[in-house]
């Protein structure tokens, strides 16, 4: 018995075991890892990291696992295991384990190296299709919805003509609108307020003549000082819940147009792809609309923003097909 103990405490009184390396890695999880997220990362992050991605697929799954025991297999495993979630979702739930043992080393919980470092989440990617407005699409919701509720309008025109983000609509301010640009340095996000989505989304965004019309119309209509929110709601001071505005009144104004026509809401950030997808088609370099955007990354400006329709790319072959007659 006691050379049975002396083997077990071995490793710790020689240190190369940490004693904090005994605790679970839910509780390790739920008391470290959740708490840093939370001071340090987005509300929205925080959100995504502990309902989500832990207590929806992860907390049952890794039970009463300690942080020494968990080897690359058991995350492979874990993976492996969650039936049917996207491609996406599994890289996220990868990428979620890594980030908490990445913090258990740092901290000193762990010694040694990364457990999902090699974790393969197999398969591939599907490629990205989101919603997009064609011109006509956002010309008609635009009269439409301008018909019931002018600020409604003015929300909608700044989102296709400037293409901010949604929580960029909502942290909008006076002081950042000059006349010829918005200015983006602040996002809000449910209630909470805080910097811009990356470094290179803190920038300025031409205005067109179009929606210079349109703030300075909306900017009159509510009296708009230099601190208050552009887009304020019903409680001076608080910016609009957008996601109410499309609710109570943009869906609704898109289902009973007058000429019984049906509009598709695809939401808010449809109107920022389709900005990048209708710059594109009128020969807009992708790299100009990266800038626009603000992406740091040109290919995230092709990915997953730039998607021109089917019948572009059948054209395009056309003109191929054409000069090949020619010659």
């Amino acid at each position: 018995m006691l050379l049975l103990a002396e083997k077990i405490l071995a490793p710790l009184n020689a240190s190369t075991t940490q004693a904090e390396s005994s605790l679970s890695v839910v509780y390790f999880v739920e008391n470290f890892y959740l708490p840093y997220v939370k001071t340090n990362l987005k509300p929205s992050t925080y959100k995504d990291y502990a309902k989500d991605i832990f207590l929806k697929h992860l907390k049952t799954r890794l039970g009463d696992i300690r942080l020494r025991d968990f080897r690359t297999v058991s995350g492979q495993r874990i993976i492996r295991e969650i039936p049917e979630i996207a491609h996406k979702t599994r890289l996220r739930i990868k990428s979620f384990l890594s980030g908490v043992f990445k913090h258990a080393l740092r901290e000193g919980f762990l010694d040694g190296f990364n457990p999902m470092q090699n974790v393969s989440v197999g398969g591939r990617s599907e490629k990205f299709k989101g919603g997009v407005y064609t011109m006509y699409e956002i010309s008609e919701i635009c009269e439409f919805v301008g018909n019931v509720n002018m600020t409604a309008f003015a929300v909608i025109s700044v989102a296709a003509f400037a293409g901010l983000r949604l929580s960029e609509l909502r942290g909008l301010r006076w002081s950042d609108y000059t006349g010829d640009s918005l200015t983006v340095t602040r996002s809000v996000w449910r209630t909470h307020i805080g910097e811009p989505k990356t470094a290179s989304s803190a920038a300025s965004v031409p205005v067109l003549p179009f929606l210079k019309r349109v703030l300075d119309e909306h900017r009159e209509r509510v009296d708009g000082k230099a601190e208050e929110y552009i887009f304020a709601g019903a409680r001076r001071g608080a910016p609009l819940n957008l996601a109410n505005l499309a609710r109570r009144v943009i869906i609704p104004a898109l289902a009973t147009t007058e000429t019984g026509m049906i509009l598709t809401w695809r939401g808010w950030h449809a109107f920022r792809r389709s900005l990048a997808t209708n710059l594109y088609s009128c020969g807009v370099t992708p790299k100009v609309i990266q800038a626009i955007l603000r992406h740091s990354d040109e290919s995230t400006t092709m990915d997953f923003y730039i998607q021109p329709p089917d019948s572009e790319a059948r054209a395009a072959l056309q003109k191929m097909d054409d000069l090949l007659n020619v010659v």
